[in-house]
């Protein structure tokens, strides 16, 4: 499996630089469809927090977790608007927390909390990660992904990390 090439299937969480103000959670781009109990927006902490069984759908992309705190860089002139993240500016973090799972149709990346950081266009999951490629699997306790630099590394904490690659051709055969 190339965790490599998982890191920039992951661009999902990431957000490419100069974007508006609401996350991209696909490189597809397109509208953000969003689910949750409860949204607040916090204008005096430029963040947008949604809480209870957040679901969000961009294209063939799919974030879930309990809650997503987005936070956004100080505005420095933009225009203000009447949306609900109106104003805030570009994103400086995302933080997903709870149950946390990642979807495209290349991968599905689960763990206990997923921050994607703009600063330095990192993705890091914590807690019982696992990403899934095909059929391949790889488990450990942090996974840090830097998406630009297509660097993932997989770290097992107190333990070991864990994989599981799967041939492309079973054993006996040939293309």
């Amino acid at each position: 499996m190339s965790l490599r090439k998982a890191a920039g299937a992951v661009v999902g969480l990431a957000l490419a630089a100069g974007m508006p103000a609401l996350a991209q959670i696909s490189s597809e781009g397109g509208p953000i469809y969003i689910n949750s109990a409860r949204t607040e927006s916090i204008q005096n902490e430029r963040k947008v927090v949604l809480i209870g069984d957040v679901d969000i759908q961009q294209g063939t992309a799919r974030l879930r977790a309990n809650t997503v705190t987005i936070r956004f860089l100080e505005n420095t002139g933009a225009s203000q608007t009447n949306t609900v993240a109106g104003g805030f500016g570009q994103v400086e973090n995302i933080v997903a927390e709870g149950n946390v799972y990642y979807v495209t149709p290349e991968l599905k990346a689960k763990g206990d909390r997923g921050v994607y950081e703009l600063a330095t266009d990192t993705i890091t999951m914590t807690g019982n990660v696992a990403l899934m490629r095909e059929r391949d699997v790889a488990e450990g306790e942090t996974l840090r992904m830097e998406v630009k630099n297509r660097r993932t590394t997989l770290e097992g904490g107190s333990g070991r990390t864990r994989m599981v690659i799967e041939p492309s051709n079973p054993p006996g055969q040939t293309q």
